[in-house]
């Protein structure tokens, strides 16, 4: 399999240890400002949807604040309950290489780390709401939790994970970009916390997903078909969730309802009633699945014939275009 931007283990570890920050070198003492979004309007799904226009815009900087917060849940959720657990199995049980081991060291470190800076932006941002660090928006199916139980238990069976971690962390690089760009065009659109915590998680993301083609190499490529076919088939629905986001988007409308009680009436049922179509708009696919905001995942993704069966899914890009 052709790699691409793949950096010597030993360069990674170099620079996990030269780039290394700390918690506290993030400025926590700002408050979160609640007058101003707290991420770019255009990434958070429901601004794709006809009846978005609908809202006031304090309805739209609260809905973009709430869709904010699903995103540091999930970020969570990802990095933790699914990577960090996934990998410190991984190591215990498969002994990978020391320049992996080191490598995969640093990575589980540095998972913690973020997840710590997302808890904290939580509780700063609505501090009644996570009394116990326990998730109030992002919320995954009876399933989801069935296939995160099956990959924790066997994760040299159950292979998504690998695929999971490639996707998000070239997803997690773009989502930067975008808070970059929005306070380069006015520093004061955005809140500046969440900028920051964006920014440093940042830091990390590009060396992940590196390191996460070195598991591809190491974990996945040795596998038999049928293991490689199965973790594309999980995998497959997986990225149909987020194609088209229903949960959590729906949690955060339920959230919007009891704070503006107009919206119950009229534009709360249109939105639930557009929510299918997200996944149909190609403007919503030009900032998350295209060759524009994950470039190098679709590359990978079309080097692997078992993960075929992705390509329907997205509207703005073909295999060939991945590839080309």
């Amino acid at each position: 399999m052709k790699r691409r931007d793949i950096g010597a283990l030993d360069v990674l570890n170099r620079k996990a240890v030269e780039n290394a920050y700390d918690f506290e070198d993030l400025d926590w003492s700002r408050p979160v400002d609640r007058s101003k979004p707290w991420s770019p309007e255009h990434i958070a799904p429901l601004f794709y949807l006809p009846s978005y226009a609908k809202f006031t815009p304090e309805e739209k900087r609260r809905y973009n604040q709430l869709f904010s917060m699903g995103v540091c849940e999930q970020f969570i959720w990802l990095e933790e309950h699914l990577l960090v657990n996934t990998l410190r199995k991984v190591v215990q049980r498969s002994d990978p290489p020391a320049p992996l081991k080191e490598a995969l060291g640093h990575f589980i470190a540095e998972e913690l780390k973020h997840t710590r800076m997302f808890w904290r932006m939580l509780e700063k941002s609505e501090p009644g709401w996570y009394p116990t660090r326990k998730f109030r928006l992002y919320n995954i199916s009876a399933l989801q939790q069935a296939v995160l139980d099956l990959v924790l238990k066997l994760p040299n069976v159950f292979l998504i994970w690998i695929w999971t971690a490639v996707f998000f962390e070239e997803r997690t690089v773009d989502y930067c970009r975008h808070y970059l760009e929005a306070r380069k065009r006015d520093p004061e659109a955005v809140d500046a916390t969440y900028t920051q915590v964006h920014e440093y998680h940042f830091k990390d993301e590009l060396r992940h997903y590196q390191l996460d083609q070195h598991l591809l190499a190491w974990m996945y490529d040795p596998q038999p078909r049928w293991k490689k076919r199965l973790a594309a088939r999980m995998f497959r629905s997986l990225m149909r969730s987020y194609v088209f986001p229903n949960r959590t988007s729906r949690r955060v409308l339920e959230v919007l309802a009891g704070e503006f009680p107009r919206l119950r009436a009229e534009v709360l049922p249109a939105l639930l009633k557009e929510l299918p179509d997200i996944g149909r708009s190609r403007a919503f696919h030009r900032m998350a699945f295209s060759k524009d905001s994950v470039p190098k995942t679709m590359a990978l993704f079309a080097e692997y014939p078992e993960l075929d069966g992705l390509w329907n899914l997205f509207l703005e890009i073909t295999k060939e275009e991945a590839s080309g």
